[in-house]
């Protein structure tokens, strides 16, 4: 897709990450609160991007990017309301913009084949809205397993620099981790419940590898919170299996279509 409101996106995310970094080191609230409303800002144009893309009169025709950039936009607009909900999730901004404005470039630059998309029901609706929320919630989990294992690393050398100072305490992301495990394992028992109740073919030879990875994803993710609960396992093993469970996700939603698309310049269907 080649709206030049992409480009907008980009540089707004791009400066919410130097202001983010600014805040970071130098321990300045202003700067933070500005670069919640510069990437506020770049919600909404992001926003209204996808929305003329979805939504525009007659067929509609879709590429990997744009839908991993719909992803992009879950996680930043979940960072940009967690103030609101008292939950201090824009720091992993960190890491999460300077991504989402690479993806934002290449759906501005990049010229992937696209396929048509079907209309839909309310049902394949509800399993597409769930599948997406679910990698945005879980990917900004894996930022966040990120930081528990990057604190962990200094406080085991007793190294505390500016950055790691201005993390909430290790407890406290680990807290964090887990709600945001749990609200992304509910998001995904959705998709798949909706997507085994109502998609099609659902273990069709083209759909078999995502749906098979998202069911694996599913159950490293489902016995992480049940050790949690059960054997309070945390750090570490917390940290290698989120990441884990996120790479599935990732190679589900995106691998094999990536690579059809790149190099073998075929299409499918979502």
């Amino acid at each position: 897709m080649h709206d030049n409101l992409l480009a907008g996106v980009a540089a707004a995310y791009i400066a919410a990450t130097l202001l983010l970094l600014i805040s970071v080191f130098r321990s300045k609230q202003d700067f933070r609160n500005l670069a919640i409303l510069v990437t506020v800002a770049g919600v909404v144009l992001h926003s209204t991007v996808q929305y003329r893309l979805w939504f525009a009169p007659g067929s509609v025709e879709i590429n990997s990017l744009d839908v991993l950039s719909l992803c992009a936009l879950a996680v930043i607009a979940i960072l940009v309301i967690s103030p609101m909900l008292k939950k201090p999730l824009f720091d992993a901004g960190l890491v999460a913009l300077p991504i989402a404005a690479m993806v934002v470039l290449l759906e501005w630059i990049a010229d992937l084949p696209g396929t048509q998309l079907a209309p839909r029901s309310v049902e394949t609706s509800i399993h597409i809205v769930s599948s997406i929320t679910a990698f945005g919630v879980l990917a900004v989990a894996a930022v966040y397993a990120f930081f528990v294992a990057l604190i962990d690393h200094f406080l085991r050398r007793h190294q505390l620099n500016s950055l790691i100072r201005t993390l909430p305490a290790l407890d406290t992301l680990e807290g964090l981790l887990f709600q945001l495990i749990t609200a992304g394992f509910i998001l995904l028992t959705v998709s798949l419940g909706t997507g085994l109740l109502f998609v099609n073919d659902l273990f069709a030879q083209h759909l078999a590898h995502k749906t098979i990875l998202s069911i694996v994803a599913w159950l490293v993710f489902g016995t992480l919170l049940w050790g949690r609960h059960f054997r309070g396992w945390r750090g570490r093993v917390a940290v290698r299996m989120t990441l884990a469970g996120v790479l599935l996700l990732l190679l589900s939603y995106f691998g094999s279509k990536l690579v059809l698309e790149v190099f073998l310049d075929r299409s499918w269907q979502i």
